[in-house]
């Protein structure tokens, strides 16, 4: 009779065990999302009809990547970031149906530490004289 009893004893130290051993699992595993992935991403998203492909920055310059989604050749686009210090807009005509790179020159940007900031794209659809604007966001690193 002894050994019955053991045997429960042990069984129930061992089910608080694996419901201890879930908790840590789940507890890390969202601790490492939250917490660990703070600041080493870069992230560019532009509304339609444009797509953020990429971002990157180095000090006082950040460069975007940016192709049209949209299927129609755009003409006078300007593409801005404001809220961070960006004092040069980027213009150009043409369709971007492939990803063109984009630098503008930014005082927010310094090094070692996180770019962020929004994005203003403004374009003329073909037969239009009404501007349209664009808007998005992007943050990345600044090597």
């Amino acid at each position: 009779m002894n050994n019955k009893k053991g045997q429960a004893a042990l069984e129930f130290l061992m089910t608080y065990g694996w419901a201890i051993l879930a908790a840590i699992i789940v507890i890390g595993s969202l601790g490492s999302y939250f917490y660990f992935n703070q600041g080493g991403s870069s992230s560019v998203f532009v509304n339609a009809p444009f797509y953020g492909v990429a971002t990157s920055a180095t000090e006082n310059t950040v460069n975007l990547e940016i192709a049209n989604k949209g299927g129609e050749s755009l003409s006078s686009v300007t593409v801005n970031i404001t809220n961070n210090g960006c004092t040069q807009d980027s213009s150009f005509d043409g369709s971007l149906s492939s990803p063109q790179i984009i630098t503008l020159t930014c005082t927010g940007a310094n090094a070692g530490s996180t770019f962020s900031g929004d994005i203003v794209v403004t374009y003329l659809r073909p037969g239009s004289s009404l501007p349209l604007t664009s808007t998005g966001s992007v943050s990345t690193p600044v090597n």
